[in-house]
């Protein structure tokens, strides 16, 4: 990973007034947990620390957790290493450029039987932080897509 890339995620992660600060579509809605729900089954990990999913994981990992919360765990989501059902991730894969998006892929996927990720495709909002707006195609190994609307999707892989 390069120094910008490192430093970014330094950033992000001690901003924690603005993610805790987010609306819809930026922040999911009941809908979108909804959809993570029908996707998720047994020992599911929240990568990142997204309060409207806290209720779907058994843990949830960010390197500078925003909200106190005892599932939450301090850790870095590249040092995954344990085998997890279901990953879930609202917005992560944005924040990232493609490479290191690719690298998240590649080392959640080897970890997990499913991997959910609500990814944004054309932000309506001023974003921060976000970097690249993965389409289904630009990803490998090409997920299933659940579609809802222009600004974002919700990206499948299934291992089993």
């Amino acid at each position: 990973m390069n120094y910008l890339a490192v430093n970014t995620r330094m950033s992000i992660h001690n901003d924690k007034s603005y993610w805790t600060a987010l609306q819809w579509p930026a922040a999911p809605n009941q809908d979108d947990y909804s959809v993570f729900s029908s996707y998720c089954t047994g020992r599911v990990l929240l990568l990142g620390s997204t309060k409207l999913l806290l209720p779907l994981c058994t843990e949830a990992w960010d390197v500078n957790p925003v909200y106190d919360d005892p599932k939450i765990q301090s850790r870095d989501w590249f040092t995954l290493d344990e085998h997890w059902d279901t990953v879930i991730i609202d917005g992560g894969l944005t924040i990232f450029d493609k490479e290191t998006c690719a690298q998240l892929i590649s080392k959640v996927l080897p970890n997990c039987d499913r991997f959910i990720a609500r990814s944004f495709l054309n932000p309506n909002w001023p974003t921060k932080y976000a970097q690249y707006f993965p389409r289904a195609h630009e990803l490998t190994p090409v997920p299933q897509e659940h579609p809802i609307n222009l600004v974002y999707t919700f990206y499948i892989w299934n291992n089993r």
